[in-house]
């Protein structure tokens, strides 16, 4: 349930970031760059990490003993 409430949080975010990016370019003060680009990738590199470590730890916590048991 945590791994779910993180895509949520990133899916969230980037629909709060998107809004304000959309009212920028809406007032027509936006700029498109290098930074631009940088933040993007670093974004994206963050959910795909987040989706594959978060992905194994989701695996490997549910191969513990307490879920084999039935505890």
């Amino acid at each position: 349930m945590a791994y779910v409430v993180g895509i949520g949080v990133f899916g969230f975010v980037y629909w709060l970031l998107n809004g304000v990016l959309d009212s920028f370019i809406d007032v027509g003060y936006h700029q498109t760059g290098d930074v631009f680009n940088f933040l993007s990738y670093v974004w994206i590199g963050t959910l795909v990490v987040y989706l594959i470590f978060g992905g194994i730890w989701v695996a490997r916590k549910y191969n513990e003993l307490q879920y084999q048991r039935g505890w």
